[in-house]
């Protein structure tokens, strides 16, 4: 069975990468490389912002796109426009290519108007169509010359007998018309009733005008009198407040104040120290379990063997490299197939020798406990 390398599945995977976004790029630009296409030169005075890659349509199919624009260099008035429709379909010489509107929201598109079906006298490709163009209302009702036929529609609409329509569909919009003109007329005859009610009621409104005349007249004679009660309020407030009455009691009640203060800030220090002791007692108890990070760093013999093997490796690589400095201190950068070095213990050093001797203690203590 044959096999691929990585390498090969690599190129292939980038030549693939490579061969979509080429074509992702044309399609954008209106170019379709995987199908068959023609090319059709037209010209206009103003593309109204007509842009590359906007759609071609025949009677609303979309057969192509805008290749591409630019400038007549022989005048610098008029804008070439390059369209690119598809290889299967044929179009007419004298077709013309208008540029129209596609929404109120704006956006442009040509749409190819053909006149007559193309038998054996069709447009090749490099050959230029007769440009054109549409307004929004040409693009959206159609010929110009409709417009009276839609008026005349709109007018005959307008002429409906609704009392007709109502008797006959009670429920239709006809009917909701002479429904809407009755509550009119409604509303009209109840304006007319207000009118006369406030004219019959008009000597009842002008007798509560003069009471509320009368009262505010015995107020303003009383004025003089409420004048002096509010002055004698005022002199019996002035009496108490030189009585101290008021200092005395602010006094006490800032002195209850301060020492309910003292008694709440008391406790809450009794009850947050009480809680600072327990969380330290329970600590104390975690650490002597072996609970937690720090507990089993404690406890835990085999962490500890692991932390003096681990010391015991890191004191190996030293010695290497203070051995074989070449091997950390260069960079090889590989990108095809494998090399793999043997790593060769230093056992010619006498530092190597050592360990192995302080291992060996260690190991023969062990078995003896």
């Amino acid at each position: 069975m044959l096999k691929i390398s990585n390498e090969i599945k690599i190129a292939l995977l980038a030549l693939a990468a490579l061969a979509l976004g080429f074509w992702g790029f044309k399609f954008l630009k209106g170019q379709n490389v995987l199908t068959t296409s023609k090319t059709f030169y037209v010209k206009y005075d103003n593309v109204d912002q007509l842009r590359p890659s906007s759609p071609v349509f025949i009677k609303g199919f979309q057969v192509g796109m805008v290749k591409d624009m630019y400038i007549d260099k022989t005048d610098d008035k008029t804008i070439i426009t390059v369209l690119s429709i598809e290889g299967k379909v044929d179009i007419p010489k004298d077709a013309i290519a208008s540029i129209i509107g596609l929404s109120l929201m704006g956006g442009k598109a040509i749409e190819i108007l053909i006149p007559h079906p193309c038998d054996g006298d069709c447009a090749e490709s490099g050959d230029y169509l007769i440009g054109g163009s549409k307004s929004l209302i040409q693009s959206l009702l159609g010929n110009p010359e409709d417009f009276d036929a839609y008026t005349d529609r709109l007018k005959k609409g307008l002429s409906i007998d609704f009392d007709s329509l109502a008797r006959a569909n009670p429920n239709g919009v006809a009917g909701s018309v002479v429904a809407l003109d009755n509550s009119l007329h409604n509303i009209e005859l109840m304006t007319k009733q207000l009118n006369e009610i406030l004219a019959l009621n008009k000597q009842s409104i002008a007798a509560i005008t003069g009471n509320f005349a009368s009262i505010s007249g015995t107020i303003k004679a009383n004025d003089k009198n409420i004048s002096d009660a509010i002055a004698n309020l005022s002199a019996l407030s002035a009496q108490l407040k030189d009585a101290g009455l008021d200092q005395t009691s602010k006094k006490a009640a800032s002195a209850i104040d301060s020492v309910t203060m003292s008694l709440a800030s008391l406790r809450s220090t009794l009850a947050a120290t009480t809680g600072t002791i327990n969380r330290v007692d329970t600590l104390a108890q975690n650490l002597v379990r072996g609970k937690g990070l720090v507990g089993k760093t404690l406890t835990d013999e085999e962490l500890y063997n692991n932390l003096v093997s681990t010391s015991r490796h890191l004191h190996l690589l030293l010695q290497d490299l203070r051995l074989h400095p070449t091997r950390y201190n260069t960079v090889k950068v590989k990108l095809f197939g494998k090399k793999k070095t043997k790593y060769a213990n230093p056992t010619d050093d006498p530092a190597y020798q050592i360990l192995v001797d302080s291992l060996e203690r260690d190991y023969s203590k062990k078995v003896k406990n």
